[in-house]
């Protein structure tokens, strides 16, 4: 490597991690104490319409930013950034692999500049120190060979577990359809089946079969550990293309924010309910598209996939999107696992998380409906009708009477999807994507490691990831409907808001009671919103 090389790649490296320090730093969190009074419709369209450049018409975002959720200056930058980087690019072909020592890459990456600004902005926000960004945990799943059977248990991949039909001790993961899309012509294409078997008395999951580009693999075979890297890679580049971006942001969350503001008056209670869970939304999607999504941009140039593949990849996502999968046992049930009895910590960590949410989301709807009055609210029968022509596959709910309960669930559903599910399948990769020497996000044909420029890449991509957010744990009850004529239920309304922050805070207590561990999810760390 020569001397002028190494000398492009520190200018480049040092002005591009500056700029991730910037974006980190400049994040704040909004402060969600008044729902919108002045609001305009909000019209999706096609995306390729709002972004010609971007080839993709199955996904559908906002026309235009609503106005109190406008970031001008910010979208500007963007927009510069995006330009900017097409002629001084953060990647510098050639550039050596990262070195051996995980340890050792992640310094040299996450640098001592990235960690200051973390505890900087940390003491501007007067952030409490275990909501501010950790250096990455090393799972105990991927200390040598990556243990598939723990991943598949717990962590951010456990979703795609499901039993195989009229096995009793089958279970797998298939991610087969990632081969339908290109892929750099270096790099092992990022599909996968792996086949699991539950041990004795179902206490544990083992993979005993992989199929992949390698072909058909077992624990015996010499490429089992190359085979189970590519399995990793499938399941990380589908979690953060299509289980994060696409269905949390771009379906779910473009979905959930312009039903509701376009069906829901500032003054119904309902809207009140869901202010904080979808503010902002349209102009975090539309920051986010600018600096991930348009050409050498970052998931082109960190994930196996060309652009055409992951243009095409997104576009189809669409179609195997169900509310279902933010509705932690019914999800279960879907994919055969209720009675499967296996130790499934990340379903159980979840459903404790969902009945909180779901709890809170009936016991504020009973105070203002009985299950009579609700047939009655053309608003929220309004707002349900846009849902289900809106998201694919509907609300994922049998159909049935408009009652709370039934109403309770949808609303509980969107709640997780921009809490929990967001922070699964994306802050929650922190603690895995950066250790690529188990748990690559790109597998090369030479069997050489991730060159620097990929794995810098990936680090600042993360980094901004986990900025700071509205908590999900903190007082929403400024936003009570403000009632004259009836102060006592405004009262209600505002307990009721307490209660959800006081479950919310014991959960996080009983968990506490056991070691922490990179693949719990605990409420103090779980955002209220998607906004970045």
């Amino acid at each position: 490597m020569s001397l002028i090389n190494s000398l492009q790649w520190m200018i480049r490296k040092g002005f591009w991690n500056f700029i991730a320090r910037r974006k980190y730093r400049s994040t704040v969190p909004r402060e969600v104490t008044a729902v919108a009074a002045a609001r305009s419709p909000v019209n999706l369209i096609p995306l390729n319409e709002a972004f010609p450049a971007i080839p993709i018409a199955g996904i559908r975002i906002a026309e235009r930013v609503p106005s109190d959720e406008a970031r001008v200056k910010e979208e500007h930058f963007m927009g510069s950034l995006a330009r900017l980087s097409t002629i001084f690019s953060p990647m510098q072909a050639g550039r050596p692999a990262v070195a051996a020592d995980p340890y050792q890459v992640l310094d040299e990456a996450y640098t001592k500049r990235h960690r200051q600004a973390v505890l900087r902005q940390a003491a501007t926000l007067t952030v409490a120190p275990r909501r501010t960004l950790q250096s990455p945990t090393l799972p105990a799943e991927l200390h040598c060979i990556p243990d598939l059977g723990m991943l598949a248990l717990r962590g951010p991949y456990a979703g795609y577990l499901r039993k195989v039909s009229n096995r009793a001790d089958e279970f797998e993961w298939n991610l087969e359809s990632l081969g339908s899309y290109s892929h750099h012509a270096d790099l092992y294409a990022p599909w996968a089946e792996v086949l699991f078997k539950a041990g004795p008395g179902h206490g544990s999951l083992k993979a005993v079969h992989i199929r992949c580009e390698l072909g058909s693999i077992r624990p015996d075979d010499a490429n089992w550990a190359f085979a189970a890297r590519i399995a990793i890679c499938a399941a990380t580049t589908h979690t953060a293309l299509v289980r994060h971006w696409t269905w949390t942001h771009l379906i779910g969350g473009e979905s959930f924010s312009a039903a509701t503001r376009n069906h829901l008056p500032p003054d119904h209670p309902l809207c009140r309910l869901l202010w904080p869970h979808m503010v902002g939304t349209h102009a975090s999607n539309r920051l986010a598209i600018l600096g991930q999504l348009v050409p050498e941009g970052d998931f082109e140039t960190i994930y196996s996939l060309t652009y055409s593949g992951i243009c095409q990849l997104v576009g189809k996502a669409g179609q195997d999107f169900n509310l279902r999968v933010c509705d932690p046992e019914e999800d279960a049930r879907h994919r055969g696992l209720l009675d499967s009895g296996l130790p499934m910590q990340t379903y159980s960590n979840c459903r404790r998380i969902f009945r909180v949410i779901l709890a809170h989301a009936e016991r504020y709807l009973r105070l203002y409906y009985t299950d009579d009055a609700l047939e009655t609210d053309q608003p929220i029968r309004h707002w349900l009708a846009e849902l289900e022509r809106l998201i694919p596959n509907g609300l994922g709910l049998a159909p049935s009477p408009l009652t709370c309960a039934w109403l309770a669930r949808v609303v509980a559903r969107f709640i997780y999807l921009v809490s929990v599910q967001h922070e699964q399948f994306g802050t929650q990769l922190w603690n895995y994507q950066l250790w690529t020497h188990t748990h690559p996000v790109r597998v090369y044909r030479d069997g050489r490691r991730v060159p620097e420029d990929v794995y810098q890449r990936l680090v600042n991509s993360n980094y901004i990831l986990s900025v700071v957010r509205s908590p999900l744990v903190q007082d929403y009850a400024p936003l009570a409907l403000h009632e004259p004529a009836c102060p006592d239920r405004q009262r209600q309304a505002e307990a009721t808001f307490a209660r959800f922050r006081l479950d919310l805070t014991r959960l996080q207590r009983k968990m506490e009671r056991t070691p922490w561990a990179p693949w719990t999810l605990y409420p103090a760390d779980l955002e209220a919103n998607i906004n970045a």
